[in-house]
């Protein structure tokens, strides 16, 4: 390693500056995958429709489940990294995230799907505690610590473009993607399961690298040395670390509660609202409505269809391989009368229309053969079909309309990562300064009070255009306080609690109280506002969280303790 001193920086510093750059991608990468791969793949797996509220209600239960378990198992992680090693539980938790999406890939069970994502939520939260300590003590050089540090931790910004990149070239080329060994109720082909499998990319070049780089030199010589301290959850509110424990603990809680109770939201709960997409809206009205009568139909004749999968068990493989077969007929009549499509390709796609529907009259012997003495069954199995192909009529009414909405969302999704992306960057040349690291957080949350209320109060019922810009610098203020608290947190507690400390001001205050804020905006302060339109009274419901949170974090500043001048390595 590179003395203190030391003007370049070593091959195996470059290691570590690597490693940490691919862990705080892959944490977010592995994170955002679940608004793209939560919905199809619960669909999926409970058979039916995406727009089912069974769907709905699974997937806020999972969000809900995920976070609780990245908080709770997240805080005993901090302990181990000051009981076990930096090094050692980062790179656990580095593969703690990177295996379980795969093996999320390959759920046949919303029991089984859920636990892996709850197991990937983990992962990340032990992951970001363990790499910002290990960060810390292995660049001791004050200047190249916050450097390397502010600058590894703006990686994780480009996590959220990286997997909707992946996740669009993946829904493109799934169907010429080898297909998966699955049962015969599932889609081979599926690609919110290619998606998951990416999940895995971190765990390659980690696991190359990692028996080249170091543990933390002065946690390793406090261990042999027999100085080090255990950790403890009590010692963090002793009378020495009681005011930094709970201050930053709020101020974790209160800038997660602005990204989860209003950023998070925006794209899908609030762009729609959006005055641009008013006609859209407009359309889409009485196809939403109609879907809800169709789910409600459907719901009803579920009983029936399960128990005819019951008393004839070969009646699984029919039904699926029908269910196959609708779904790729509907994609090829879609390619046939596609007006882009030239000529020669509607030709192709009206024979190979052709050869399908012959292969499902195959399919509706096979079914008549089956249910012949079991006729109610084949009542059943029919009424489902014709429910899902009214819904899926639907759907193709709404898309249209609704891809408009999702664009104008993926939109402002965009604006919202790239605004956190120069949040980090500026976080990260301001660490230079001579600003106090009071002064420091207070750059961000001050104009925060004021484009909070300005872009969910005013812009948003203005333009589409302005509203960007709006989260662009929401984004902004929000995310630099992530990297912020990754470069404060390991500076105020000594180092046999560096892990357990920052464990608990970013997983208790962050990820547990933070992010119940998206509970708070949704169901509390919304539904109370009076306003008519959903989209409105979210946009109201997020505006004021955020002004509110933001309003809090600057009174806090003013409890907060500067770190001392020099880390104190209390502790030996």
């Amino acid at each position: 390693m590179a003395t203190p001193n030391s003007a370049r920086i070593t091959t195996t510093q470059w290691l570590v500056i690597i490693i940490a750059s691919i862990g705080f991608l892959f944490d977010s990468y592995e994170l955002l995958m679940t608004p793209l791969v939560g919905v199809p793949a619960i669909a999926e797996l409970l058979q039916l429709p995406a727009n089912n509220p069974q769907v709905t209600l699974w997937t806020g239960r999972m969000l809900w489940l995920s976070a609780l378990c990245g908080g709770v198992f997240g805080l005993l992680g901090g302990w181990l990294i000051d009981r076990f090693g930096r090094k050692r539980i980062m790179a656990a938790s580095i593969f703690a995230y990177s295996l379980s999406p795969l093996a999320a890939a390959f759920s046949t069970s919303l029991g089984w799907f859920v636990f892996f994502r709850c197991t990937t939520f983990i992962g990340v939260c032990v992951e970001f505690v363990a790499a910002i300590t290990w960060l810390a003590e292995l660049f001791p050089e004050k200047r190249r610590k916050e450097i390397v540090v502010g600058v590894t931790q703006a990686f994780a910004s480009l996590g959220g473009l990286l997997v909707t990149g992946m996740n669009s070239w993946i829904v493109t080329h799934a169907n010429t993607l080898p297909a998966l060994a699955l049962g015969d109720l599932f889609n081979g082909h599926a690609s919110w399961r290619y998606t998951l499998m990416t999940g895995l990319l971190p765990a390659i070049p980690i696991a190359l690298m990692l028996p080249f780089v170091p543990e933390s030199q002065i946690w390793r010589q406090g261990r042999q040395a027999g100085t080090l301290r255990r950790p403890s959850f009590g010692e963090l509110f002793a009378p020495r670390l009681r005011r930094v424990t709970i201050v930053s603990t709020l101020l974790s809680a209160c800038a997660y509660a602005a990204a989860f109770g209003a950023l998070q939201l925006t794209p899908l709960r609030v762009t729609p609202g959006l005055p641009e997409l008013a006609e859209q809206r407009k359309a889409l009205k009485p196809l939403t409505d109609s879907a809800k009568e169709l789910n409600e139909q459907l719901v009803a004749a579920l009983p029936a269809y399960r128990q005819a999968l019951t008393d004839l068990p070969g009646l699984v493989k029919v039904t699926a391989e029908r269910a196959r077969m609708r779904v790729a007929m509907r994609a090829v009549k879609k390619a046939s009368e596609n007006p882009q499509s030239d000529d020669t390709a509607k030709a192709d796609a009206k024979k190979q229309l052709g050869a399908l529907v012959q292969k499902f009259s195959l399919l509706d012997t096979n079914l008549n053969e089956l249910t012949a003495a079991q006729p109610a069954a084949k009542k059943a199995v029919l009424e489902r079909e014709k429910i899902l192909k009214q819904l899926g009529d639907n759907r193709d009414l709404q898309e249209p309309h609704d891809g408009a909405i999702k664009a104008a969302g993926n939109t402002m999704q965009f604006y919202q990562e790239m605004g956190g992306l120069s949040g980090r960057i500026i976080l990260a040349v301001l660490l230079v300064t001579a600003l106090t690291r009071r002064a420091l957080l207070r750059v961000f949350l001050v104009p925060g009070l004021l484009v909070f209320p300005l872009t969910y109060l005013v812009w948003y019922h203005e333009s589409i255009g302005q509203m960007q810009w709006g989260i662009f610098a929401c984004g902004l203020f929000v995310v630099a306080q992530f990297s912020y608290f990754g470069e404060y947190l390991p500076k105020v507690f000594p180092l046999h609690l560096r892990g357990t400390g920052g464990s608990f001001a970013t997983n208790v205050g962050g990820r547990m109280l933070g992010t119940s804020a998206a509970f708070l905006t949704t169901n509390v302060i919304a539904p109370a506002t009076g306003l008519k339109l959903t989209f409105d009274q979210v946009a109201l419901a997020c505006g004021l969280v955020g002004t509110t949170v933001f309003a809090l974090g600057f009174l806090l500043t003013f409890f907060l303790p500067e770190p001392p001048a020099e880390p104190a390595e209390a502790g030996h």
